[in-house]
């Protein structure tokens, strides 16, 4: 059986015992809660340096790249107009001239399939 102050020494071991956790616990949330704000504010910086170069460096680029699809677009209706236009109609008037021709002459009927070629 246990004597008094035996019990006395394990009642006050057990009470440091709580005490010394409560510290430890105490100082962990601490330094977790200093660790959290120190994460948060470099989160934030690097962000804030994120979003300065975006802007210093992508931003100019898409216009540029805006800039460039306008050009291609403005030069493939160009040529649209200036060569595959004229193209087009001419070799639709000389199919047509050519038609004419094959039924003028007799090689065709005019609701006969075209000749071969």
């Amino acid at each position: 059986m246990l004597d008094l102050p035996s019990l006395l020494f394990v009642g006050a071991f057990r009470d440091w015992v709580i005490i010394v956790t409560g510290i430890i616990i105490g100082a962990f949330f601490f330094v977790l809660l200093i660790l959290t704000v120190v994460l948060g504010l470099l989160a934030k910086a690097l962000l804030g340096k994120v979003s300065s170069l975006l802007d210093e460096s992508v931003k100019p680029l898409m216009g540029t790249a805006q800039q460039t699809a306008d050009r291609v677009k403005g030069t493939t209706s160009f040529l649209s107009g200036a060569a595959v236009t004229p193209v087009v109609r001419t070799y639709g008037v000389v199919a047509g001239v050519r038609r004419a021709v094959g039924v003028i002459a007799g090689l065709t009927g005019a609701g006969g399939p075209p000749p071969k070629r």
